[in-house]
């Protein structure tokens, strides 16, 4: 057995503000999870308000895989059953695999057993180690850490092309689109369409923040889940009632990671990767959704203005986002080659009655914060379309940032933070958002601060006037923005920011787009 700091213990029952997987709980505490999944509410864990969920997140997963050392230890006891002995012994006698010459018949020997036939003997045709081999080489791999290094990597790609997907999409729908013409609220009184269209543009704009909120809040109660049962040959299809909407896996992932911190491993040889995933935990829940609600209105309104059947592509994207969850979580299954039967056993966790709770209530912070967030974007870009609404992303950071630290000390009071672990796990959270929010500042800075990079980035673009020309800066908006940055670095201050377009002329009456204003009589 492993012995020293690398030893793992399981663990006792969470606390009723904790979240842990099942896999790693002690015999004990295993007993009374079988109990709750057989009798339910009637056991002795369900009278408490402690629950089963089934969560196949690839940030959960990894999570607790990474920071425990369920897998290390798994693979060290396992190697020293492997019966791999492919080396003659010590006595000169056959190792338990080692190769043995296997007779091929090719030309008639003298002395041989088949005296009549051809044989010639090959003596590597005889190695009967590759399959011990082989386990030997996967759990050697478990023993040293190198499933934990494959889940740890794979999370940090998971979560950047997630969030460079999102900036990318800020980049195309609003700021190569700022601040061309959009239709205003006054535009559908007089645009030459027909009034069951402009009737529908506007109640698609009133009516989409709510059935966003919907889509991400829905439960997801009733989903299904494969279980195969090699025994007898079948399938049996579970029914499980986790809440899989994408709000309550984030905060679930938080609270997973609170509860891990306040282990053994959390403040011992696992504190490295507890401070990793506290940075990739404050991203994927606080900046991922500070993102959404900035896209969700964007997304159909600069794209697809006056297009109604294009809205349905924000939800593809939505669900698109969403299953980087699951399916991260099925590819690092297939990478560490685990069978079928212990997906259920490592994606089942074990909840207390306060930790449902302060996640159900966590939903209504982000689903409020988001539907007001896009009722006002929508509201305010039709009366006007300007580039400082930008700023609303740091804003939403913040927002997000300081009510989900603030949240759980309210809920749970001091059981919210381990010590030790605690403190630091929260500060690689705020630091995580502060480098973001330095970064993003820095790197989009011609498109937050008037005249900074004038007169390339023209004023006007914050403050358009009726019927503003497109934006100047066209092709890779970031990059070349970012250049007129560093090139106006150690300069003085423009001084003309050029806060009207050349040659512009006030126009006045509705802002139509050039397709609908050819047809307009003014």
């Amino acid at each position: 057995m492993i012995t020293g700091p690398m030893e793992f213990h399981p663990y006792d029952l969470p606390l009723p503000n904790q979240i842990l997987p099942c896999a790693i709980l002690n015999e004990e505490a295993t007993g009374l999870v079988a109990e709750l999944e057989a009798k339910g509410k009637d056991s002795a864990l369900g009278k408490l308000g402690y629950e089963i969920k089934e969560q196949k997140n690839v940030f959960m997963w990894a999570m607790w895989v990474s920071i425990s050392a369920y897998l290390k230890d798994f693979g060290y006891r396992q190697t020293v059953q492997v019966q791999y002995q492919a080396v003659p012994q010590d006595d000169g006698s056959l190792g338990l695999n080692e190769p043995k010459p296997v007779n091929v018949f090719s030309v008639p020997q003298a002395g041989v057993p088949q005296a009549e036939e051809a044989t010639f003997f090959a003596p590597w045709l005889g190695c009967r180690c590759s399959w011990p081999c082989t386990q030997l080489c996967w759990l050697s791999a478990c023993a040293c850490g190198a499933s934990q290094h494959l889940a740890a990597l794979f999370t940090l790609v998971t979560l950047l092309f997630e969030l460079i997907l999102l900036d990318a999409l800020v980049s195309q729908m609003f700021i190569a689109n700022c601040p061309s013409r959009i239709m205003e609220w006054e535009d559908y009184l007089v645009a030459p369409l027909p009034v069951a269209q402009r009737v529908a543009a506007v109640c698609a704009y009133v009516l989409f923040p709510p059935l966003v909120v919907g889509f991400l809040f829905r439960a997801g109660v009733g989903m299904l889940s494969l279980r195969t049962n090699f025994g007898d040959g079948g399938n049996i299809e579970a029914e499980t009632n986790a809440d899989q909407s994408y709000y309550a896996i984030i905060y679930k992932a938080r609270i997973l990671l609170r509860s891990l911190a306040a282990r053994r491993e959390g403040g011992t040889y696992g504190y490295c990767s507890t401070l990793f995933y506290a940075s990739l935990i404050e991203i994927h829940s606080v900046i991922v959704p500070a993102y959404l609600v900035f896209l969700a209105p964007a997304i159909v309104m600069f794209g697809y203005d006056n297009a109604l059947h294009h809205v349905a592509k924000f939800f593809i994207i939505m669900q698109v986002i969403e299953a980087f969850n699951q399916n991260g979580l099925y590819f690092l299954l297939f990478a560490l080659c685990l069978d079928a039967d212990s997906i259920p056993e490592t994606t089942r966790f074990v909840a207390g009655r306060r930790a449902k709770t302060e996640t159900y209530s966590a939903k209504y912070i982000y689903t409020w914060v988001l539907l007001l967030g896009m009722w006002l974007l929508v509201v305010a870009l039709k009366f006007y379309f300007t580039m400082l609404f930008l700023w609303l992303i740091p804003l939403l950071v913040l927002i997000y940032g300081t009510a989900l630290h603030a949240y759980p000390y309210l809920f749970a009071g001091v059981a919210a933070c381990p010590p030790h672990s605690g403190p630091a796990v929260e500060m690689a959270g705020i630091c995580t958002l502060l480098a973001f929010l330095l970064v993003f500042c820095g790197y989009r800075a011609c498109w937050l601060f008037p005249c900074l990079c004038a007169p390339e980035v023209p004023g006007w673009i914050f403050f358009p006037p009726n019927e503003p020309p497109d934006n100047p800066i066209r092709g890779d908006v970031d990059l070349q923005a970012f250049r007129i940055l560093l090139d106006h670095l150690g300069k003085p201050w423009p001084e003309d920011c050029v806060w009207e377009p050349p040659g512009w002329t006030p126009v006045r009456g509705p802002r139509l787009p050039e397709v609908l204003c050819s047809k307009c009589q003014r």
